[in-house]
């Protein structure tokens, strides 16, 4: 692609800008390779957004602002990536890997080295490309990152995505617009496998998800819809491990059989303990049985002390349980609408009066909600 001429500029300033640029590729490729291991790491994700942005500012100062729309389309990658709306998989690392080495080509031709590889034309797609990729909608990411660095390098062999039948889970997370990932996947796989451990928790995990999702979502997104997954995923793990004759039992609880039930948020939290990345589902699942007015457990917090997620699931569990069969109620579905009378009854004591009335409006607009 024609470039600028850079002979007029200062030979300070060009030495300047070689030498900047030989250590930011490198930095660059390493942090790519790098996140390829920690593909969370928000320090990574940083640092590579902020070299990204200073080579775009320093090709500026050389005038070669025709260059300038390549960074700033792997900004925009960046920055979904720092805010979560994307993940960071081996694709997308190879794609931003064949991005940096078409720049550093074209950088190298405008100071008199070899043409680059790279048209006007291909260059301007590629941008146009990067861009696209930064606002694809998670359930299409992978298909667009494949389709994508096929056309930056299209001698890549890239293996066939194996052709798996997607699990209810996963189409009810993509439905929510929650990227596939290893670690959700295990988690889902975790809560199917104790729904086995007692036939009243068949098929509740699927319908939990879906309503606190779906609250969450008409409450304003203030939880974060994979953090939410996650906790209601593993939130009654522990419950799993309990004596099946203590599980399925229907008369009152005895004080060391309720410190046994008391105690099964623990177990989840110190798995996720483990897991840095999922430390604010751990923090839902440790709070998901306190009360707005503080009668709750573990630690008797009031609603102000306790995460939004926290809340939502309170009020998803209970009403679960009200209106599907359970070990230690009756073994009658209740009625519907005396469920829904109860969690409002409950508004305000032992639950967020906001989230039960963001809870009723949710269920107004998707009464299938109501029946899972």
């Amino acid at each position: 692609m024609p470039l600028p001429r850079l002979a007029d500029l200062s030979s300070d300033l060009l030495e300047d800008f070689r030498l900047d640029a030989a250590d930011q590729f490198p930095r660059c490729e390493q942090l790519l390779i790098e996140l390829e291991h920690a593909p969370r790491d928000g320090e990574r994700l940083r640092e590579l957004f902020r070299l990204v942005h200073t080579l775009k500012g320093n090709l500026g100062y050389i005038d070669l602002n025709a260059l300038m729309p390549l960074p700033q389309a792997m900004e925009d990658v960046l920055d979904a990536l720092r805010s979560g709306r994307l993940a960071f998989d081996s694709l997308l690392g190879d794609i931003l890997l064949l991005t940096l080495d078409h720049l550093q080509a074209l950088i190298g031709q405008a100071l008199g080295g070899p043409d680059a590889r790279l048209s006007q034309m291909q260059f301007e797609h590629l941008c146009q490309a990067l861009q696209a990729l930064a606002v694809t909608p998670a359930e299409r990411q992978t298909e667009a990152r494949r389709t994508l660095l096929q056309q930056i390098d299209p001698s890549t062999r890239l293996q066939a995505p194996p052709a798996l039948a997607e699990s209810p889970t996963e189409a009810l997370l993509a439905r929510h617009g929650i990227a596939a990932d290893p670690d959700l996947q295990f988690f889902a796989a975790l809560t199917q496998a104790a729904e086995q451990r007692s036939h009243y928790w068949r098929g509740r995990n699927l319908r939990l998800l879906d309503l606190a999702l779906s609250i969450n979502a008409q409450g304003g997104q203030v939880e974060r819809p994979e953090q939410l997954a996650a906790a209601v995923c593993l939130h009654d793990l522990g419950m799993a491990f309990l004596p099946l004759e203590l599980l399925h039992k229907q008369a009152d609880l005895s004080r060391d059989e309720r410190r046994l039930v008391h105690g099964h948020p623990r177990l989840a939290s110190e798995l996720l303990k483990r897991m840095p990345d999922w430390a604010p589902a751990m923090e839902i699942i440790l709070q998901h049985q306190e009360h707005a007015d503080g009668s709750g457990y573990p630690k008797g917090l009031r609603e102000t002390e306790i995460a939004p997620g926290a809340l939502i699931l309170n009020i998803v569990d209970t009403f679960d349980a009200r209106t599907h069969e359970r070990a230690h109620q009756t073994l009658s579905k209740r009625p519907l609408l005396r469920a829904i009378l109860e969690i409002n009854n409950l508004a305000g004591q032992q639950f967020s009066a906001h989230w039960v009335d963001v809870f009723n409006r949710t269920l107004q607009q998707r009464p299938n909600l109501a029946h899972g």
